[in-house]
């Protein structure tokens, strides 16, 4: 029997890493037992919580490793694998995810082979090489992957209390929301747009869209979360929550639907409808994040967002009349913005009154359009240290945070803000939106 172990890194550098769950990880155990059966024994060893200089005592012996490698775990777990290789020589180690994608030579160096794309096929190819002693050192997606054809992620991996939490459903404005249990789910996979801050583009040479799992499918894994977990609500994680597609809206808000239960979501400011707004409320609908960026045109246009600013206004007042909670996700710092962005900023919160604003300082990540030219963007220097591209600040109550970019002194938009205005910018919207109790944090 081969011992398998897919390590789910610390997360140390969120506030409370048990928020959201290891989707990734669950996925691919779930396909290899189903796969493989009782030829391996598959783990998935959870180090959230631990701290990163004891976390080699909480790894088990196994054969072979998994790894999904985002940029800001780049460093824990390459040393991670420095120390498994001191204690059990033998195993092997494969890495996959968006920081093997843009930096492959790098990550050969750690790793003793990578998975290149969507690792559905690629995985079992590993296991198949690994038991015939011809394990290769890349493994490239061959084709477009039907995530429908493979089986939703089964929980029993982690414990009962990491999987159903009360809080993740948590409302501002109606009690009792936060004493349901709760768990996240990811329906979908993929993103038809293409960011400029988003490192998702590299990640679409086989699917340039957003694919949503069947509604059988969905209504299957939300009755078995409620069976085994009693789950109450649930969070998803998908890209665009809602599908664009009236056609198919209908039929995956039927789905959920007929679950009966209540959910929260995010998507764009673009895909909402009254009509679209209508169901999803019916369909359970509690809350919806909105990924709004900016209220400066320019900024959205260098950033390649495809939205207008009134479209963030229209679908704020659709959700507010269906009675939706409305979160809206906005980022401070990006390209383009004009010296006045703060009063823009806050002129615009105090004229839709969303529910509550999830503020970000803007961070240049690998995989990015802005990182791979930032003389386009206006800016010269990127810092490369990856435990600094924290995308969401505001984790700890007092903490100043450090941004891993500086703008030119003219950009193509006009003057160009310095690091210290930037950082300032920030803590003056964090603090009103504290003091309007409009925070998430």
């Amino acid at each position: 029997m081969l011992n398998i172990g897919f390590i789910n890194p610390s997360s140390d550098y969120l506030k409370d890493p048990f928020r959201g769950d290891p989707h990734t990880q669950l996925y691919i155990l779930t396909e290899l037992e189903e796969h493989f059966g009782n030829k391996i024994n598959p783990l998935l060893i959870d180090l959230r919580g631990i701290k990163r200089e004891f976390a080699i005592q909480h790894i088990p012996e196994c054969d072979l490793y998994l790894h999904s490698v985002y940029t800001l775990d780049y460093n824990e777990q390459k040393s991670l694998v420095k120390g498994l290789r001191e204690y059990y020589p033998k195993a092997k180690h494969i890495a996959g995810g968006p920081h093997v994608v843009e930096f492959p030579e790098e990550s050969a160096k750690i790793f003793d082979s990578l998975i290149i794309g969507e690792g559905e096929e690629s995985i079992i190819d590993v296991l198949n090489d690994l038991q015939n002693s011809d394990l290769k050192k890349v493994y490239e997606q061959k084709s477009k992957i039907d995530i429908s054809l493979y089986p939703f992620s089964r929980r029993k991996y982690l414990p009962k209390s990491a999987t159903a939490k009360k809080g993740l459903m948590t409302l501002k404005s109606k009690k009792g929301y936060e004493e349901l249990l709760g768990t996240t789910t990811l329906f979908s996979r993929g993103c038809p747009f293409n960011c400029a801050f988003c490192a998702m583009p590299n990640l679409k040479q086989f699917d340039k869209g957003t694919r949503y799992n069947s509604p059988g499918k969905i209504k299957d894994e939300i009755e078995y979360l409620k069976k085994e977990y009693d789950i109450q609500g649930i969070n998803m994680l998908d890209e665009i929550g809602i599908p664009f597609s009236k056609e198919k809206a209908i039929s995956y808000l039927e789905a959920i639907a007929s679950t009966g239960i209540v959910w929260r979501a995010q998507t764009r400011v673009d895909g909402i409808t009254p009509e679209i707004a209508k169901m999803a409320k019916d369909a359970g609908c509690i809350a919806l994040g909105l990924g709004i960026e900016s209220v400066s045109q320019t900024a959205l246009d260098m950033i390649n967002k495809k939205i207008q600013v009134e479209d963030a206004r229209r679908t704020l007042k659709i959700l507010k009349e269906n009675g939706i909670e409305t979160r809206a996700y906005m980022i401070l710092g990006l390209p383009g913005e004009p010296r006045d962005i703060v009063k823009q900023t806050w002129d615009f919160i105090e004229e839709t009154q969303p529910d509550l604003v999830y503020l970000s300082l803007f961070t240049v990540r690998p995989g990015t359009e802005v990182y791979s030219n930032p003389k386009k963007f206006g800016i010269k220097n990127v810092n490369t240290d990856w435990d600094k591209t924290m995308h969401l600040f505001g984790r700890y109550d007092n903490e100043i945070p450090t941004l891993t970019f500086e703008y030119e002194n003219e950009t193509p938009w006009g003057k160009g803000f310095t690091q210290r205005e930037l950082v300032n910018n920030y803590i003056e919207i964090q603090t009103k939106l504290r003091e309007r109790g409009l925070s998430h944090i």
